[in-house]
C-alpha cells in the first residue's frame, strides 16, 4: 500500500494501524475498522490480510502464529461475506482524536458543504408555491424544507440527510416554536415527495438523534409546475446563481 493511500484513512484508524492497539475491546474494534476502511479505499482481501499481520506485530501482546489465521485472516474472509462492511465515526467515537485535529473530519465536512452549496431549487419560490397550493398545511411543508436545509448545512451531511420524524419535529419546535406531531411530519414529507422536492433515498437507517432508525432524504431539482417554460428557466437559473437563503 502506498503512503498516499493511507492518508485517506480515518485518522483514528490510521493511528492504530501505525502504532498498534491494546488487546481486548480496542483490538477487536480496530480489527474491524481497519478491514472496513481498507475496503472503502479499494484494497483487496489479500492486501488487507498483509496489513493486518503487520498491525498485529505492533499491537500489545501480538497474536502468535497459531492464532493469526483464526483471529485475523479468517476474520477478513468473514467480512468479505457481509452485505456491507463499513464503519462510521459514531462507531469509533471511543477512539476519536478530536474533530479539531482530525483531517478526515475536516476534509469530509469541506467536501460535503461544497457538494450542497446550492439548493437544487429556489427555496423562496418553493415555499410560496406550497403555501398557495396547500394553504395552512403549506406552512408546515415550508418549515420542513427550512429545517432540513439548515440541518444539511450545519451538520455537513452532504446530499443525503439521515433524520427521523421526531428529530424534524424537535428542530421545528426549537427553531420556530411550533409543537408538531411526528405523524404530521410523516404526512407532510409524503407531500414534499409527491411534489418532487424531496426524495427518500434510504429507509430506516440510524440517524443522528438518539440512534434511532431514520430515513435518508435528498433535495431534488424541483421546478414550479404553475409557471410556463419561461418560469422554469428562471427558476433553474436562480437555483444556480444564489445560495437560496441557507438560513431562513
Amino acid at each position: 500500500m502506498r503512503k498516499k493511500d493511507l492518508n485517506n484513512l480515518r485518522d483514528c484508524v490510521k493511528e492504530a494501524l501505525e502504532k498498534g492497539s491494546q488487546r481486548g475491546y480496542e483490538f477487536k474494534k480496530m480489527r474491524f475498522a481497519i478491514i472496513a476502511e481498507l475496503k472503502r479505499l479499494g484494497f483487496s482481501s489479500s492486501e488487507i490480510k498483509d496489513r493486518l499481520l503487520e498491525w498485529n506485530q505492533r499491537c500489545e501482546k501480538a497474536l502468535p502464529i497459531s492464532e493469526q489465521k483464526r483471529q485475523l485472516l479468517d476474520y477478513v474472509d468473514w467480512a468479505d461475506k457481509l452485505k456491507e462492511c463499513k464503519i462510521g465515526c459514531k462507531g469509533l467515537e471511543d477512539f476519536c482524536i478530536g474533530e479539531d485535529k482530525c483531517s478526515f473530519h475536516k476534509n469530509r465536512t469541506y467536501l460535503n458543504r461544497k457538494q450542497v452549496e446550492t439548493l437544487p431549487f429556489n427555496q423562496a419560490d418553493a415555499i410560496r408555491f406550497l403555501e398557495t397550493r396547500y394553504k395552512a398545511e403549506g406552512y408546515l411543508l415550508g418549515l420542513i424544507i427550512r429545517v432540513l436545509r439548515r440541518y444539511q448545512i450545519e451538520k455537513a451531511t452532504g446530499e443525503v440527510m439521515f433524520i427521523g420524524y421526531r428529530a424534524i419535529a424537535s428542530l421545528i419546535r426549537d427553531q420556530y416554536g411550533h409543537m408538531i406531531e411526528p405523524m404530521a411530519i410523516l404526512r407532510a414529507i409524503q407531500d414534499l415527495v409527491s411534489e418532487g422536492m424531496l426524495e427518500i433515498v434510504s429507509k430506516g437507517e440510524r440517524g443522528s438523534f438518539g440512534g434511532k432508525p431514520a430515513n435518508g432524504y435528498r433535495f431534488l431539482g424541483w421546478v414550479d409546475p404553475t409557471q410556463g417554460l419561461g418560469g422554469e428557466d428562471e427558476t433553474q437559473e436562480n437555483a444556480h446563481t444564489t445560495q437560496n437563503n441557507l438560513y431562513v
